[in-house]
């Protein structure tokens, strides 16, 4: 969108949501951290609109443009003056108008400083739920640090309303120290670490999906979930106690992950021709995330299955991007037992699983998606089962899902970036 017709109708919308919360008498909940905020916030919704009216971010409509929108109740014009034209209309007739619902569901989503007080100056929220803070962000005119990332994110948990609540991943070591500067009363932590208000145990994942537990001082409940991933409990622990903090009993928390299912690109199983199965994590990449699902990887029994990782590129990772895919790729070997790496950065993938022991024979790189379609299409065996994630500019993986997916037809349902926006982006 241009400058100056971008200005203009974020300076509306921001005026016109101000103006419609003021008369919103529901609790506002806002999701941020690096990784997960997606999936936390709809495993949230899941469990909470059972018995509460919600409203919450589409999709991953977190910036400062998702927020509004989201208030609004309206799309995006994208970069159309005439479509933007029609949306205000539309919002400005919406601002007059009292928003029913009795939850307000937020994705606060931040790239660079200072977006969170953007955020926060339109809406502060009820209860903030922090999933964790890790290495994203970092490329040029993003953050310096990983400090400066904890700082503006910490910024929804210190920004409560009066007697907000704070739900915070205290086994990330951020958080932990981030918990310690809230009054005790406003707190509530979850995590592996025994100090924590809920304690995770007894993890345990295969492709049927996850069970766990959960403890709050003499209550212990089992949760289970057709998702992918123990590192899942991170995403399901904060509905639990948001849930649970509204009042609602344990009988319809349970059921309600028995039917939760992950977002588009976020860990999903998707079948594919020739009797292949896809772990579709195309949504994005970063190092934290990325390294959660190789430890899958490893731990799926497949017998003589060939477990294959296509691997995009990390994006936004500023000048520590190359060391990081070397990190991660020390982990390749141990974890499949062939690699497909996309795009850019993602060749120290292979230089590092070759230098830690992965036969040269068995690890690809391509410049991009395409090549690595055709590629595959002749390297395919049947039965394969494939792990693909990647970041999202420039990579694109959800390309290579959709081509190789047993029913294509349903890509928009089933994959991230099918909107004709999307798709049309080279």
């Amino acid at each position: 969108m241009k400058s100056l017709l971008r200005a203009f109708v974020l300076t509306v919308l921001k005026f016109l949501a101000k103006n419609r919360l003021k008369n919103f008498k529901g609790k506002i909940i806002g999701v941020t951290g690096s990784i997960g905020k997606t999936s936390t916030k709809d495993a949230i919704y899941k469990v909470l609109n059972t018995q509460f009216k919600v409203k919450r971010s589409k999709k991953s409509m977190n910036s400062e443009f998702g927020m509004l929108l989201t208030i609004l109740d309206i799309e995006s014009g994208y970069s159309n003056a005439g479509k933007w034209a029609y949306h205000l209309v539309k919002a400005f007739f919406h601002s007059l108008t009292k928003d029913l619902s009795e939850i307000l569901l937020l994705e606060y989503g931040v790239d660079k400083p200072k977006d969170m007080d953007f955020l926060l100056s339109v809406a502060k929220p009820d209860i903030a739920v922090i999933t964790a803070i890790s290495p994203v962000h970092l490329a040029e005119g993003q953050f310096r640090s990983l400090n400066e990332i904890f700082e503006e994110k910490s910024k929804l948990a210190l920004s409560l309303k009066e007697n907000g609540l704070a739900i915070l991943n205290t086994d990330n070591e951020f958080l932990e120290t981030l918990s310690k500067k809230i009054p005790k009363r406003r707190v509530l932590s979850f995590g592996k670490n025994p100090d924590a208000s809920f304690i995770i145990s007894n993890v345990s994942s295969n492709l049927s999906g996850l069970k766990f537990s959960i403890s709050n001082k003499d209550e212990k409940v089992i949760i289970e979930s057709p998702i992918l991933g123990g590192f899942q409990s991170y995403v399901l622990s904060p509905a639990y106690i948001c849930a649970k903090h509204l009042g609602m009993n344990d009988d319809d928390i349970l059921e309600a992950f028995k039917r939760f299912s992950l977002p588009p690109g976020r860990m999903n199983i998707i079948d594919g021709v020739n009797g292949v199965k896809m772990i579709d994590s195309s949504y994005n990449s970063s190092p934290e995330a990325l390294k959660e699902a190789l430890n899958l990887f490893s731990e799926i029994a497949t017998k003589d299955l060939r477990k294959i990782a296509v691997l995009g590129q990390m994006n936004e990772l500023g000048e520590q991007s190359r060391e990081l895919h070397l990190i991660l790729g020390e982990k390749i070997p141990s974890c499949c037992d062939i690699l497909i790496a996309v795009g850019g950065d993602a060749k120290a993938f292979v230089e590092s699983a070759i230098k830690n022991g992965m036969n040269d024979k068995t690890a690809y790189f391509f410049t991009n998606v395409k090549e690595a379609i055709a590629f595959y299409k002749d390297f395919m065996k049947e039965n394969d089962l494939l792990l693909v994630k990647g970041s999202q500019n420039r990579v694109r993986l959800e390309r290579f899902v959709k081509e190789f997916m047993l029913m294509p037809e349903m890509a928009k349902d089933l994959l991230v970036r099918q909107d004709k926006e999307w798709v049309s982006i080279i």
